[in-house]
């Protein structure tokens, strides 16, 4: 998205004359239902279209590209036009924003026609493909929000498995002869590693699919490599114990090389994760 906003801010002004253009080639004179249903055969973009009078009371059907709703007439639409300041020529085009009705990020163009406002509502993105500055970017961002979607989920459900498994391996102790400290180690691993992958699905979906925003790329991508790194610090810190107590507990001294290893090792992530957002923050 930040990509598309970019893209129609670089050519908002190239974007502006077209639309205009077309709306006078258009024959805007006339806005009786045929003349105004003729837009959607002028702009494939075009989304939701009305007129509204001097008094901004809408006064025709609001026409959408396969309907049209004429119980909107009569519809009060001055808190459209309090914040809308046109220009010499009554023309406005706003920024983009998300339509609450469709969802799409969309543009509201207003041309002043006589005593009338002609109100026109396009899809930013398929205005951009309309014009050629971007191309196939409804299909690219579609695909990618499916198979990160696909990712995220899989991660998700992943880690729901291992942490059934953890209790399960937990409960098998009560039915079974195996060792208490083995049973619990090997539930500890689970649930951590359970922990790391969750983790990695949830900032996964965060970032790509369900709350993907406008912020800057980097500033995102710095964020969620923060947390993920924080996850596996976390997961790795808690098998360092786990290993120190296991050594303790079963005498076997000479392994505590291994463990000494995996807390230095933690300690070098920490340092490095440490310099990596003082230098992602500056």
């Amino acid at each position: 998205m930040v990509s598309i906003i970019a893209a129609y801010q670089e050519h908002q002004k190239e974007i502006e004359k077209f639309i205009v253009d077309n709306v006078y080639n258009n024959g805007v004179i006339s806005l009786d239902n045929s003349s105004l249903e003729e837009f959607f055969k002028t702009f494939k973009s075009l989304q939701l279209l009305y007129v509204t009078d001097d008094k901004y009371q809408q006064n025709s059907p609001s026409f959408a590209r396969v309907s049209k709703d004429i119980s909107r007439i009569g519809t009060n639409r001055s808190a459209l036009f309090k914040t809308k300041k046109l220009n010499e020529h009554g023309e406005y085009l706003s920024s983009p924003y998300i339509c609450s009705v469709s969802g799409n990020t969309i543009i509201t163009a207003i041309k002043k026609v006589g005593d009338n406002y002609l109100v026109m509502d396009f899809n930013l993105v398929e205005l951009l493909e309309e014009l050629g500055y971007i191309t196939h970017a409804m299909f690219f961002t579609k695909s990618n929000k499916f198979i990160y979607g696909l990712i995220g989920y899989g991660l998700t459900l992943l880690s729901i498995i291992l942490i059934g498994y953890s209790f399960i391996s937990f409960g098998s102790y009560f039915f079974g002869d195996g060792s208490m400290i083995e049973v619990t180690f090997k539930s500890i691993i689970s649930l951590t590693l359970g922990l790391a992958v969750f983790d990695l699905g949830k900032n996964l979906l965060e970032h790509e699919v369900i709350f993907k925003n406008n912020h800057s790329h980097h500033k995102s991508d710095s964020k969620m490599f923060i947390k993920f790194l924080i996850s596996i610090i976390t997961a790795l810190s808690i098998e360092a114990l786990m290993l120190v107590l296991k050594i303790s507990l079963t005498k076997n001294y000479e392994d505590m090389l291994y463990a000494l290893y995996l807390i230095g090792g933690v300690s070098i992530m920490i340092g490095a994760l440490s310099l990596f957002y003082k230098v992602a923050k500056r």
